[in-house]
């Protein structure tokens, strides 16, 4: 059994978004943050009601399972946040503060390409390549906030709720205090910092799956859907491919027994796969990865076990690296297959 933790480390590497451009979003992210509030500032008459804006970003980007893409089309989720105390029959409709959102940003910044109003978010599409998606609430407080979705009108959502509920799983300290406190901002930022400097085994899982996901993504469920199959079916082991194959067969397993995926947080139980079209297909991508992960495992030769990584990952999984590595020998195949029986590496049948 082929050990290639330098390779997996690497292509984690490769996938991760790098600090260079996660400065770079957030640097945008904060232009634009500025350029709302102000003009939302000058734009607001007296035929509308006057909220103050809060800015909350939320998503991959927080919990650092966001990954550069083939095409180098990656996004940063930024919440809007208008406070205020007006009941969903009083308060503007969805539509009307996704307008408010696309006249504050305005067709006269120079960076940005495009501005499309979607169902649930304005998304600003920079002429660099990659994008900012701005869902908006109404909340009195962020703890409650309704989502605007223009076709289902006011929803009771929680971005926040979602961040906590991976974090735990992760088990990296996160307290949502740190966001719905002001004063413990202090702390928020430097979790942030450590969370990136301890990057936990779970994160690197929900990377591996988005990145063999983008090469198919037409058919591949949205990164939501990804992240929660792999904390509901995450398979902890000291080697990321052992621990990635065993969760691959884990979600496999429950997504046979039930094709769903229920959303943990507000709205509670809601089904996210329920509207995908591509079912069939992506079970057979699911089998398809477990197979090779199957047969990379199985491997002793390194060069020819990160062949079979590869046929799931594509060209950037660096096989460059495993060709100066030793052939693992019969005798210790046999024993770190004996070891690592006990704690059921090879999963179940399928």
């Amino acid at each position: 059994m082929a050990n290639l933790i330098s390779v997996f480390n690497e292509y984690n590497r490769i996938i991760r978004l790098s600090e260079s451009k996660r400065k770079e979003l957030i640097i945008v992210r904060d232009n634009l943050r500025v350029r709302i509030q102000k003009r939302h500032q000058q734009f607001t008459g007296t035929s509308r009601t006057y909220h103050e804006l809060e800015f909350q970003s939320q998503g991959s980007f927080v919990m650092d399972t966001i990954i550069s893409p083939v095409h180098d089309d990656y996004d940063l989720d930024d919440g809007i946040y208008f406070i205020g105390r007006l009941s969903s029959d009083l308060r503007p409709t969805p539509e009307e503060f996704h307008k408010m959102i696309v006249e504050a940003i305005g067709d006269d910044y120079d960076h940005v390409e495009k501005v499309i109003d979607k169902i649930t978010c304005v998304r600003v599409i920079y002429k660099s390549g990659f994008h900012i998606d701005l869902p908006i609430y109404y909340a009195d407080n962020k703890e409650c906030p309704d989502l605007a979705n223009k076709e289902k009108g006011w929803i009771l959502s929680n971005p926040i709720e979602f961040i906590d509920w991976f974090e735990q799983i992760a088990r990296s300290g996160f307290q949502k205090a740190f966001i719905y406190e002001s004063a413990l901002y202090d702390k928020y930022q430097n979790w942030l910092t450590d969370v990136r400097k301890k990057d936990v085994q779970i994160r690197r899982i929900v990377r591996y799956m988005k990145s063999w996901g983008d090469l198919r993504r037409e058919e591949m469920p949205c990164g939501l859907i990804m992240t929660i199959l792999v904390a509901n079916n995450y398979y902890e082991h000291e080697r990321d491919d052992i621990a990635l194959k065993e969760t691959l067969v884990q979600i496999h397993a429950t997504l046979r027994k039930s094709f769903s995926c229920k959303r943990p947080t507000t709205p509670v139980g809601e089904d996210l796969l329920a509207s995908y079209k591509n079912r069939y297909a992506f079970m057979n991508y699911l089998e398809q990865f477990i197979e090779n992960a199957k047969q990379a495992l199985m491997e002793t030769d390194p060069q020819k076990a990160c062949k079979y990584w590869q046929k799931s990952f594509g060209e950037k999984f660096p096989c460059q690296i495993a060709s100066g590595q030793a052939k693992t020998s019969v005798s210790s195949t046999s024993a770190l297959a004996a070891g690592a029986a006990t704690s059921r590496p090879w999963g179940k049948d399928l």
